[in-house]
């Protein structure tokens, strides 16, 4: 016999399973919303940046190489200089020997200083004294020691118009002697001998001033260098 409760708890029990897999009745609207709010976040334009944010940091790369100072001295073709004078704002200048250019002042007496030296003639001037020759210094370690012991210009202008102007007149006396001699004249050997004799006074007279006038330049040791004491070219 069959039991009058059972088709009602068979009905229950039918209902129960079909409310457990309904969803609820918000949750379709729920899912709805984070969709589009997930589009929209997608679609969406950045925002602007936040004026009062810190910059981010800029990682510092590896700075670049510093470039060589081109006016500074190489030292494989320079030297350090100490020059003394004995006049004042004596000067040493330099001049390439290659080139042939322009004598330029590279420092002042007293002078201690790193000069490039290689491939350069050097001489001394100053005011009232004679130039020094051309002379050279060789780059290397250590200091160039250079002592000038200056001549007088004046003494070294006297000594060169003594000298050029001895020299034609004591040979003017000997070809009046000459011909006085080869033509038997007394008077003309007389004059040739005296005019000799002047032309000599004045080549032996002017040396003492080319002396003076001679400007010397010394190494550390003493040795002579550079010297003026070259008569003028006839």
């Amino acid at each position: 016999m069959a039991t009058p409760y059972r088709p009602v708890c068979l009905s229950l029990m039918a209902l129960g399973v079909l409310g457990a897999g309904a969803p609820p009745p918000d949750a379709g609207a729920d899912d709805g919303a984070a969709l589009e709010a997930s589009v929209d976040a997608a679609t969406a334009p950045p925002a602007a940046l936040d004026a009062s944010a810190p910059p981010a940091p800029v990682e510092a790369g590896p700075s670049a190489p510093k470039a060589p100072d081109a006016a500074a001295p190489d030292p494989l073709d320079s030297a350090f200089v100490h020059l003394f004078a004995d006049y004042p704002d004596a000067v040493l200048e330099l001049r390439s020997y290659v080139d042939d250019g322009e004598w330029k002042v590279a420092c002042r007496a007293p002078c201690d200083q790193k000069l490039r030296v290689e491939g350069m003639d050097a001489r001394v001037s100053a005011r009232g004294m004679s130039t020094s020759n051309a002379f050279r210094i060789e780059a290397g370690r250590g200091t160039a020691n250079l002592k000038v012991v200056g001549g007088s210009e004046s003494s070294r202008k006297l000594g060169t118009i003594g000298f050029a102007g001895g020299i034609p007149v004591a040979l003017l006396g000997m070809g009046l002697w000459g011909y006085g001699k080869v033509e038997d004249k007394p008077a003309l050997r007389t004059a040739g001998i005296v005019t000799l004799g002047v032309g000599a006074v004045m080549v032996l007279g002017s040396l003492p001033f080319l002396s003076a006038g001679s400007t010397r330049v010394r190494d550390a040791k003493g040795k002579t260098i550079a010297a003026r004491f070259d008569p003028p070219s006839l």
